[in-house]
C-alpha cells in the first residue's frame, strides 16, 4: 500500500492511516502505449447452413425468387406456394389458394438459404388435413431447425390426400425453410426476416448440383471464411496465451457495504462482475471483512487474504508498524493464519489463498507492516506458512512486493528454495514503480513452474492524484490492466480500495460523491467478460493508434471476447478480423463519459470480421458466442 499522507481511515477506530499502498515514491504508472503481441491468423471455413426436407428439390444459388400464386388443390392435393427461382433475392409470399378436403392451404414462397430474405413476411395458416393417413413424404419437420433470428416461424405444412396434418416445421438460423420448404445447400446464410410456412414440396425433385444435404437439417454455426487484410486487427483464436483469474480490488480495514454496492462490485448481469476480492488478516489473526467477505462469495467472488503486519508481541519492535518479526515467532505467526482460515471456514467464507506478507520489500512505520529480507520471507514461506497450511486446501501467495523494482529478487528468492517453491502457488508483486518495459514483463521462472502470476494492488497515481472520477483516470487504469494482462502475462489484477479514506483515485468509489467511479466501469469491460478460466488469445496486425487492444476466449463455450480502449480524443474506426472459429454476431459494452458499461446494437461478424468506430476516450468491449 502507498502513502503520500496520513488521512483517517474511515472504517475503524483509532488513529491508524491507510491510503494507497506504502512505501516511497519509486515512480509514477505512466500511460504507455501497448506491446503487441505477434502472430499470424489462419483462414476460417465457409459453413453450409441448412438441411434439405426429404423430397425437396434445392435450387443451385440458394436464393429464393418471387412467389407464384397459389392454386385451388385437387382432393388431396397440395396448393402450389411459390416457385422457387435460381437467382436473385427472395420474393414475396404466394397468395394462398382455398385447399379441398384433405388439401393444404398455400402459404407462401420457399425461402432458399444463402437468399436475402424480406423483413416481415407473413406466415401461412395450416390447413386441416385428413385424418387416418400417414404424413406426406417431404411433409415431416426437421428435427434439428430452429427458428432463424427476425424470422416467424411456420404454423404447419401440406398434406396428400387422407394424410394427417404435418406438425409445423422449425427455420434453421439463418433463413430455414418451414415444413414442406425445399433449401438450398452450398448459399450464405440469410440474415433475419420472415420464414415463408407450409410451402409445398416438389414431388420427386433432386438434390442441385454442388448440394449436399445435411444430415437432421443441422446447420453451421461458424461465421468464418474470408482472409485478413493490412488494415485488420486478427484475433488468433488458436494462440493461447495464459488463463485468466480473475479481477479484483480490496476492502481492508472495511465492516461493511450495502447489498447495491455489493450487487455493483460483484454482479455478472447488473454490476462490473469482479471475481476476486482480497482482505486484510489482522495483527491478531481476524478480520474486520467476515461481512464483506459473505456478500462476495454469494455473488460469486472468490475470496483470499493478506497480513499487513504479525501481532506486536511476534515483532523485533513490540510494534504492529514497522520491525521484523522475531525468529523465535514464525511458528506462531503461521500458526495463527491458519487458524484465521479455519476460523474464516466455519463464517461461511472458504479462502482461496493466504499471503505471506504485504510489501515485505518496504520499510514504513506509519500503518501496520513488517519488512523481510527476500531470503528471510523465502524461510518463512518453505520452513513456516507452508507447513502450516498444508492440509488446509489454501494456496500460498507470494512476495506481494511493493513495486516492480525489487520484486523480481524476492520472486527468485522464492523460486531457489526448493521448500518455499514447493509451497507457493501464486506469485505476486504490487505495481507501486518501475512499471516500465524493461521490469513489466511476464515471469517465467514461475510460470514455467506452473506458478500464477497475479497484480495484487495498485491504484491511479497519475496527474498528481488529482481526484478524477471519469474517464481521464479510468483509461490510465486501464493502460495498467493491459500492460499486466497483455505484456506481462498476468493471471489475476486487483485495484487497491473499494472505498476511498481520503479525496483521490486511490479507491473505485468517489470520495465526495460517494458513488461508483469510471474505473468500476472499465474494470467492468474486462471482469464481466472475461471471466475465470478464460484465456488470453494473441493478436497482430494493425492496432490504430491509441488504441489499446487485447482479446480472450472460453475454453469451455468459444465466446470470445475483446477489449478495445481507444485514449484519442476522437472517434477511432476500429476492423477485427477473427481467425477461428468466428462468432456471427459481437455485441459492444461501452464505457465513456456518457455510458458505464452499457450494451450496445450487436454487429454483424461476416467473413470473419466486423468493424466499429471507437467513441472518443472510451473503452469497449465486444462479446460473442460462435
Amino acid at each position: 500500500m502507498r502513502v503520500n499522507s496520513v488521512p483517517l481511515q474511515l472504517f475503524f477506530a483509532g488513529s491508524l492511516s491507510i491510503f494507497g499502498c506504502s512505501g516511497s515514491n519509486s515512480g509514477d504508472v505512466g500511460a504507455g502505449g501497448a506491446i503487441r503481441v505477434g502472430g499470424s491468423s489462419g483462414l476460417g471455413g465457409n459453413s453450409a447452413p441448412g438441411g434439405a426436407r426429404s423430397g425437396g428439390s434445392i435450387v443451385a444459388s440458394g436464393v429464393a425468387g418471387s412467389s407464384g400464386p397459389g392454386g385451388n388443390s385437387a382432393t388431396g392435393g397440395v396448393t402450389s406456394g411459390g416457385g422457387i427461382a435460381t437467382t436473385g433475392a427472395a420474393g414475396s409470399p404466394g397468395s394462398g389458394g382455398n385447399a379441398t378436403a384433405g388439401g393444404a392451404r398455400g402459404g407462401g414462397g420457399i425461402v432458399a438459404t444463402g437468399g436475402g430474405i424480406p423483413t416481415g413476411g407473413a406466415t401461412s395458416t395450416a390447413a386441416t388435413g385428413a385424418s387416418g393417413g400417414a404424413l406426406a413424404a417431404g411433409g415431416a419437420a426437421s428435427a434439428a431447425g430452429t427458428k432463424s433470428s427476425g424470422g416467424m416461424s411456420g404454423t404447419g405444412g401440406s398434406n396428400l390426400t387422407g394424410g394427417a396434418a404435418a406438425t409445423g416445421g422449425a427455420g434453421a438460423t439463418g433463413g430455414r425453410a418451414a415444413t414442406g420448404g425445399s433449401v438450398a445447400i452450398g448459399g450464405s446464410p440469410a440474415t433475419g426476416g420472415a420464414k415463408a410456412t407450409g410451402g409445398n414440396p416438389p414431388t420427386g425433385g433432386s438434390l442441385a448440383t454442388g448440394g449436399s444435404l445435411a444430415a437432421g437439417g443441422a446447420v453451421s454455426t461458424s461465421c468464418g471464411a474470408g482472409t485478413a487484410t493490412s488494415s485488420d486487427v486478427v484475433v488468433n483464436l488458436g494462440s493461447v496465451q495464459q488463463k485468466i483469474s480473475g479481477f479484483g480490488a480490496s476492502t481492508a480495514w472495511g465492516s461493511t457495504m450495502s447489498a447495491a454496492d455489493a450487487d455493483l462490485l460483484w454482479s455478472t448481469t447488473s454490476g462490473a462482475g469482479l471475481s476476486l476480492h482480497r482482505i486484510r488478516i489482522a495483527p491478531d489473526g481476524t478480520t474486520t471483512e467476515t461481512n464483506i467477505a459473505k456478500l462476495a462469495v454469494a455473488r460469486g467472488a472468490t475470496v483470499w487474504a493478506t497480513p499487513w503486519s504479525p501481532a506486536a508481541a511476534y515483532k523485533s519492535n513490540g510494534n504492529v508498524n514497522g520491525g521484523t518479526i522475531v525468529d523465535g515467532s514464525r511458528q506462531a505467526w503461521a500458526g495463527s493464519l491458519a487458524n484465521f482460515v479455519s476460523t474464516m471456514k466455519s463464517a461461511g467464507v472458504t479462502i482461496f489463498a493466504v499471503s505471506a506478507q504485504n510489501e515485505p520489500d518496504a520499510s514504513i512505520s506509519t500503518y501496520e507492516s513488517c519488512t523481510y529480507t527476500a531470503s528471510a520471507l523465502a524461510t518463512f514461506v518453505g520452513s513456516f506458512l507452508g507447513p502450516a497450511l498444508a492440509n488446509s486446501g489454501v494456496k500460498l501467495v507470494g512476495p506481494e512486493t511493493q513495486n516492480w523494482c525489487n520484486f523480481k529478487s524476492y520472486a527468485d528468492a522464492i523460486m531457489n528454495n526448493s521448500s518455499a517453491a514447493s509451497y507457493i502457488s501464486i506469485i505476486a508483486t504490487h505495481e507501486y514503480g518501475c512499471a516500465d518495459a524493461a521490469h513489466v514483463v511476464p515471469y517465467t521462472t514461475g510460470t514455467s513452474a506452473g506458478k500464477e502470476f497475479w497484480e495484487t494492488e495498485i491504484y491511479d497515481q497519475g496527474n498528481n492524484n488529482v481526484a478524477d472520477s471519469g474517464m481521464g483516470s479510468a483509461l490510465r487504469v486501464v493502460t495498467l490492466i493491459h500492460n499486466a494482462i497483455a505484456v506481462a502475462n498476468m493471471n489475476a489484477w486487483h485495484y487497491w480500495w473499494v472505498y476511498p479514506n481520503s479525496a483521490g483515485n486511490g479507491a473505485l468509489w468517489d470520495y465526495t460523491t460517494k458513488q461508483a467511479t469510471k474505473r468500476l466501469y472499465v474494470m467492468g469491460n474486462y471482469s464481466r467478460f472475461v471471466r475465470p478460466g478464460y484465456q488470453r488469445v494473441n493478436t497482430s496486425g494493425t492496432v490504430p493508434s491509441g488504441v489499446l487492444l487485447s482479446a480472450y476466449k472460453s475454453a469451455s463455450d468459444g465466446t470470445v471476447v475483446v477489449v478495445a480502449a481507444n485514449n484519442n480524443n476522437s472517434a477511432t474506426s476500429l476492423s477485427v478480423f477473427i481467425s477461428g472459429a468466428a462468432p456471427c454476431s459481437v455485441t459492444p459494452w461501452v464505457t465513456s463519459s456518457a455510458d458505464s458499461l452499457a450494451s450496445k446494437t450487436a454487429l454483424t461478424v461476416g467473413g470473419s470480421r466486423f468493424t466499429f468506430s471507437l467513441g472518443a476516450q472510451s473503452v469497449t468491449t465486444f462479446v460473442g458466442k460462435p
